[in-house]
């Protein structure tokens, strides 16, 4: 009656009445080492933010329902006391732009002082679509003239334990995923003392933000607050946002009130009717 399916089956299904999509909740980003000369460099990670065309790779090889991603808090997540989602309220922080890609690694090269830039990328391949998001990220870098790329592939408990958690990195595809439906459980992630913050962005500023976060009553205020806090980091490309994850599937006609949510487990059964 439903069956969640990969991307390579989706042109075999999509048009049919028992095609869905739907979000999985997941923000698949870039994590960024922040003691690395390299990454450090504000132009670097400018030029890595714009080479990445997000639409292509979600509508064209992902194909599963996936969006681009605008900003460090996925879509879908949570609303504001007035109703509305924080994607919408929030400004859109990332974008494809190839020709600007290339000046800002062009300034970024004359600051260090080379004419090629080497970065290593690292990934999982047993994290799927991590893969194909490294090899499509692999391909849009290689375009900029003067940046060559490292491909190094492991597996997922290696990536964090052993590569991230030690700082052994420059740049990492990684994802995560809301514990709770709010856009802290987002946010949180770039304090300087959250353990999760493996590239090691620091911002006295945007950690007094979040300490008032916490202690703010008011959420108008607060909801206010967490959009300064997005733009602070978004501002910094602290991390390099690239797609909202989602997934297809197959519903038959007959399966009525599934309900799908992107926090906790993704299936709601208990209002499911087979009619």
């Amino acid at each position: 009656d439903y069956a969640t399916i990969n991307s390579t089956l989706v042109d075999k299904y999509k048009g049919k009445d028992t095609f869905t999509t739907f979000n999985e909740g997941y923000l698949f980003y870039l994590q960024l080492n922040f003691k690395n000369n390299t990454i450090a460099n504000k132009n670097v990670r400018e030029a890595l933010a714009y080479a990445i065309n997000r639409k292509d790779l979600c509508e064209n090889v992902l194909k599963d329902g996936s969006k681009a991603a605008t900003g460090f808090v996925p879509s879908q997540l949570s609303t504001s006391p007035a109703g509305k989602d924080f994607r919408d309220d929030a400004d859109k922080y990332v974008s494809y732009d190839q020709k600007k890609a290339q000046e800002y690694l062009d300034a970024a090269k004359k600051e260090l002082g080379t004419d090629t830039i080497t970065v290593d990328l690292l990934y999982g391949t047993d994290e799927s679509p991590m893969d194909t998001m490294a090899e499509y990220l692999q391909g849009s870098f290689t375009k900029l003239k003067g940046l060559k790329v490292n491909m190094v592939a492991t597996v997922k408990k290696d990536r964090i334990y052993n590569r991230e958690a030690n700082g052994n990195f420059q740049v990492v595809c990684t994802r995560w995923g809301p514990d709770y439906a709010d856009p802290t459980t987002y946010l949180n992630l770039a304090t300087t003392d959250n353990s999760n913050n493996y590239g090691k962005y620091t911002s006295a500023k945007y950690d007094a933000l979040m300490e008032q976060i916490q202690k703010e009553s008011d959420l108008t205020k607060r909801w206010d607050l967490m959009i300064q806090a997005e733009k602070i980091i978004m501002d910094d490309l602290a991390y390099v946002p690239v797609f909202e994850k989602g997934s297809a599937a197959l519903k038959a006609k007959n399966v009525k009130g599934l309900v799908v949510v992107p926090v906790g487990t993704p299936y709601t059964f208990k209002y499911v009717k087979l009619k």
